[in-house]
Parts: structure tokens; C-alpha cells; sequence
């Protein structure tokens, strides 16, 4: 279970919950990719914005710790690379890897800062029940917090426990309609809680 943090985050959030579902819909990757929002990413959906960010995390490659001239390389090649390719499509624009441990470390300091960021943005976070938060979250990783706060039907809904409202007003473009249907019937979940 989660950890109060500064007390933005309810000690209700499930983490495991959050990391199954996260890990489900972004994958898994061990190669830099592009993601559908554009910007170079790895392991579970986590963002590195410039080469100087990649080359402060760390790298294997052909066994051995990756040189920072190497890491910059293939940053600056997956960054020129088109968008839209599936993330197998960058492979071997990137020869640098990643190693599970590392992934899971990102993955659980991405989770909570995004849940400290909805946490500040939502004054009620920490009354709303755990599916509410884990679809809200869901929606804050995959449209950045700044996204989520524009749906302002879902969080009045959410304010005022009118689950079913808050289930049919948190579609997202550009995404998988089952990551839709599954945050949707999140919002449902609290309808029997």
C-alpha cells in the first residue's frame, strides 16, 4: 500500500494495483521508443526529455555499463525517428538496454510523482475511493496532469461521488479504447463501494 507523501497521497492507493495496470497498457520496454505523445520513453512509459536526462540513468550494453557518448547516440537517434512505430520499431535504433531493476525504480518514482502532482491538483483526492483514484491516476500518466485537470465535468463528478457521470466523461482520444473501458469501469467499481 502506499505511503502518505507530504500527504498528497492516500495511503488507500494500491500500488501493486497501479503498476499491473500501468505495466499492462504501456508495456515493458527495454529499449528507448518514441510513445504516442511524442517524446522518447522507456521501461513503463517513462518520458526522458533531453539525452542529458537518459545519460543519468542507467544502461547496459553487451554486458557492460553503457558509455554516456552511447546512451547520446541512440537518444538522439530514437528522437530524430518518426512517431507512430510501435515500440519494437525503435530496437534497433537504440542499442542501449535497460535492466528490470531499473525499470521497476523509475516505475515507482513515476508513480509517485504523479500521484503527489493529482494530489495537489485535486483538492479531494484523499476522499475518493481507490478504483476512483487509480483511474483518475491512470488518466494523469497518460495525459499528464495538466491533461487531466481539462476534464472538468469528471472531476465535479468526482466531487460529488456521481460515479456513473465520472465513468461516461473520462474517454480519452488517441488511446486504446479497452485503457478507455477499463479506466470507465473503474469509476463504476465505486458505485458499489
Amino acid at each position: 500500500m502506499f505511503v502518505a507523501y507530504d500527504n498528497f497521497v492516500s495511503s488507500a492507493m494500491d500500488t501493486k494495483l497501479i503498476l499491473t495496470r500501468l505495466e499492462n497498457f504501456e508495456g515493458r520496454i527495454h529499449h528507448m521508443y518514441v510513445c504516442t505523445g511524442g517524446e522518447v520513453t522507456i521501461g513503463i512509459g517513462h518520458a526522458i526529455k533531453t539525452a542529458d536526462e537518459a545519460v543519468q540513468l542507467s544502461w547496459i550494453l553487451s554486458g557492460r555499463a553503457a558509455l554516456a557518448e552511447e546512451i547520446r547516440a541512440d537518444f538522439a537517434k530514437v528522437a530524430a525517428a518518426p512517431k507512430g512505430l510501435a515500440a519494437g520499431g525503435y530496437a534497433s535504433l537504440s542499442r542501449v538496454r535497460m535492466a528490470d531493476p531499473v525499470i521497476d525504480t523509475l516505475a515507482a518514482a513515476d508513480v509517485v510523482r504523479f500521484a503527489t502532482g493529482v494530489a495537489a491538483a485535486l483538492p479531494n483526492w484523499n476522499r475518493y475511493p481507490e478504483c476512483v483514484q487509480a483511474a483518475l491516476f491512470d488518466m494523469a500518466f497518460n495525459l499528464g496532469v495538466a491533461g487531466l485537470v481539462k476534464f472538468k465535468k469528471l472531476i465535479a463528478a468526482c466531487d460529488e461521488a456521481k460515479w456513473q457521470i465520472a465513468a461516461g466523461e473520462c474517454h480519452r482520444q488517441g488511446i486504446g479504447e479497452t485503457r478507455n473501458l477499463e479506466t470507465a469501469a473503474l469509476f463504476r467499481q465505486a458505485l458499489t463501494t
